[in-house]
């Protein structure tokens, strides 16, 4: 019986957390400009993707790419709401702490967007030329 308890219990903490989980993506996306840009770039690679028609290892590459784009944007949300909480007032150090963090979504996105001429550039000259 104690089992089914802990069982039950463990289960309940678990969707509790997925909950709090999309919640999370759920504020980012509604509250922060720059994810709404993520959003339609990720849509638009994603159709873009079955327009082409990727192969298994381009589509890996593809969803890899925007899966750190997502993540590095929610990291960079949440420290930037940390330090806003920690640092209310003009802080010249966490002004430096928000643009660094910014700056690790630029280098994301930059890399990503190279992966995406990369694996897009060449299809894409394909279906023009045809």
């Amino acid at each position: 019986m104690n089992l089914l308890i802990n069982v039950r219990n463990s289960l309940l903490k678990t969707a509790r957390s997925f909950t709090y989980a999309f919640k999370g993506i759920y504020l980012v996306i509604r509250f922060e400009n720059n994810t709404r840009i993520h959003l339609f770039a990720s849509i638009i690679a994603l159709l873009l993707g079955v327009l082409v028609k990727l192969s298994a290892i381009e589509w890996a590459l593809i969803l890899m790419q925007i899966g750190l784009v997502w993540a590095a944007e929610i990291f960079n949300t949440a420290l930037e709401k940390l330090v806003d909480l920690v640092s209310p007032g003009f802080n010249p150090k966490a002004g430096a702490v928000k643009d660094i963090a910014a700056g690790a979504v630029l280098v994301i996105s930059i890399m990503a967007l190279a992966v995406g001429v990369l694996v897009f550039g060449n299809k894409l000259n394909m279906l023009i030329k045809f």
